[in-house]
């Protein structure tokens, strides 16, 4: 890849490692009044900048039709956002745990997956939102993550929280009680977040004002702002991506 586009292979690699940075993501999954799936997300970092100018939508072509869909940076292996056409969205968000030698060894020794080599598997070979959500909770990974999976009917949104072993927690969209939303940022939803690092409570207030019955994909959009004004002044939004599916 790196001789294709004339890359120093160094930048290529670093690219890709990415994930091992601190990152500062939101993902979004919530129902409207009518049952549509809404599914939005960003992503920050401190180069930020950088990383805008590399970042591009990507169609997998298989046997001469799109497989999936993807937003991801020139270079860059896996994908971090992604929908499967009329099956189901995923996005990842960074969940920092545990020790770096560990994510070595589950690399070079266990041979488990990188997390977004996984999102992208997923979208090439899952066939339904179930299928996905299994695969996504099950398969062994080299490091934890929170997966963000969106589907095509009512109640078709997870949040999965992702030890490197398998599912520490499932955590899905229940809306004939209330819960017609899920708010993912960085940190286990069960857990009280950092004072210093408060971008939940922001979404929370922000998709109540705005009401089921509001929802859309600008209303979401303006929601994954308010979380964005809620970082650190070093950071940078490099990508805000909206996927919608229906039950169209």
């Amino acid at each position: 890849m790196c001789d294709a586009l004339d890359f120093n292979l160094v930048d290529c690699i670093l690219l890709n490692l990415a994930y091992e940075f601190s990152a500062f993501c939101t993902s979004i999954v919530a129902q409207d009044s009518k049952g549509h799936i809404y599914h939005g997300r960003n992503l920050d970092y401190v180069f930020g900048s950088f990383l805008r100018n590399l970042t591009l939508d990507v169609q997998f072509i298989k046997n001469g039709q799109i497989a999936y869909t993807g937003t991801t940076f020139v270079g860059y292996v896996g994908l971090w956002t992604g929908q499967s056409p009329h099956k189901f969205t995923v996005s990842g968000d960074e969940r920092d745990k545990g020790w770096w030698w560990e994510n070595m060894i589950a690399a070079l020794f266990q041979r488990h997956s990188p997390v977004s080599w996984l999102i992208r598997t997923t979208l090439s070979e899952s066939e339904n939102f179930e299928a996905a959500v299994y695969k996504l909770a099950k398969t062994p990974l080299i490091a934890d993550v929170y997966y963000i999976v969106g589907g095509t009917s009512p109640k078709e949104g997870v949040v999965i929280t992702r030890n490197r072993g398998g599912p520490a927690d499932i955590w899905p969209l229940d809306p004939l009680n209330g819960a017609w939303f899920r708010v993912e940022t960085n940190y286990d939803h069960w857990k009280p977040v950092p004072k210093a690092d408060d971008r939940r409570t922001p979404a929370i207030k922000a998709l109540n004002a705005t009401g089921q019955a509001n929802l859309s994909l600008e209303t979401l959009f303006q929601v994954t702002c308010v979380t964005v004004s809620s970082l650190p002044r070093m950071f940078g939004v490099f990508s805000i991506v909206i996927k919608k599916n229906s039950l169209k």
